[in-house]
């Protein structure tokens, strides 16, 4: 494990850019039609009692990755099979939004690249940064995330004064009644962005303030969900549901109908750009997680393993899918039935196997 200590302020950063990553620009909650945005906000609120568990066992074990103290709880065996596990997770996370990436790259900019070209200039950028060090990572975000902020403020000032938003496009509030917000929520919003911060779980031990790092994690799920939601919400009063369901990014299309007289126009680049810096740091994120965990396991230094991960991570993002179709129906799928077990089921485990240890070493210390 690296031995620099990020602050709590960079860790913010970096998990706010993660959770917006390609979340802004894909059909997050649609699922629920016009009640997307209640659809986030619930799966905000599920997200933030995941990162509570997450956050009890890095209390447990401060100096200690999770691939370490797995083996501690579920013995060497259970607890090696269960790492290895989450390090094949993590990348291929890192693959699906190195692919979403791709695919938003070249669907509106790069019409003619080949997304093997596109993919492996995102990748290597990547692994570069990440060779530098999750401490230059992390500075990297607090700046970036105030460019973030700047595009998205500039964004909502042109789709404000462009006077294509409906707020009626949102009424009725619950008209389909509430299963369909539960079924969005159970099969997307609480998993995909909010649950996959589960990847800080491998970066919470460079925090140098253990307490403000934790409560810098809180307020940047709390960030990120408004955000979102309210996201969700203007996409929805400028297109109407039947549009943001048919698109495949919703948002870069609203931004394309955007447009201040002949004066201001072609703002649907800002999209671009956000997209671009979100998915880098989604991208980075899985990406560390997975050849930190590795680099644990096996006590092979940590860059040693940056570039052969970065070619099975650029590797996945050409094969998991032939089209974008394939890649969100697969996802979807994935995150229905596979997600939760890492999510959910194994943390808990843990959480368990954590209480039953300090039992055991407290009954041992006082005999």
């Amino acid at each position: 494990m690296e031995s620099t200590k990020i602050k709590p302020m960079q860790f913010f950063s970096l998990l706010v850019l993660f959770q917006l990553g390609t979340a802004l620009v894909v059909n997050l909650g649609i699922q629920s039609g016009r009640d997307a945005w209640i659809a986030i906000l619930a799966g905000m609120l599920i997200g933030l009692v995941l990162f509570t568990v997450y956050s009890i066992l890095y209390k447990l074990f401060p100096n200690m990755l999770p691939t370490s103290y797995s083996k501690v709880l579920l013995g060497k065996y259970v607890g090696t099979v269960i790492s290895i596990a989450y390090v094949v997770f993590f990348m291929n996370k890192a693959s699906r939004d190195l692919l979403d990436g791709g695919l938003l790259i070249i669907s509106s900019t790069l019409k003619e690249t080949p997304l093997p070209i596109v993919n492996l200039m995102m990748v290597l950028t990547v692994a570069y940064v990440l060779h530098k060090g999750i401490e230059v990572m992390a500075r990297t975000a607090t700046i970036f995330l105030a460019i973030t902020l700047m595009l998205g403020f500039l964004i909502g000032i042109v789709i404000l004064f462009s006077d294509i938003i409906e707020m009626s496009r949102l009424l009725p509030v619950l008209g389909d009644g509430v299963m369909p917000v539960f079924d969005s929520i159970i099969k997307q919003n609480y998993q995909f962005p909010f649950a996959e911060v589960i990847c800080f779980k491998m970066v919470m031990p460079s925090l140098g303030d253990q307490k403000k790092g934790i409560r810098a994690g809180y307020m940047a799920v709390l960030l990120s969900g408004l955000i979102l939601s309210g996201t969700a919400m203007v996409t929805i009063s400028a297109l109407g549901v039947d549009i943001a369901e048919r698109s495949s990014f919703p948002l870069l299309t609203m931004v394309g109908k955007a447009a201040i007289s002949d004066f201001i126009q072609r703002t649907d680049i800002l999209v671009v750009m956000v997209l671009i810096i979100g998915d880098f740091f989604k991208i980075s994120m899985f990406y560390y997680a997975a050849v930190i965990g590795m680099s644990d396991l096996f006590k092979v230094p940590y860059r040693k393993l940056l570039y052969p991960t970065a070619i099975i991570i650029l590797l996945f993002s050409i094969l998991i899918a032939r089209n974008y179709s394939e890649h969100v129906m697969k996802g979807g799928r994935a995150l229905y039935f596979i997600d939760p077990i890492f999510f959910i089921v194994i943390p808990l485990i843990l959480i368990i196997a954590a209480t039953v240890y300090r039992f055991r070493s407290r009954s041992r210390t006082g005999a």
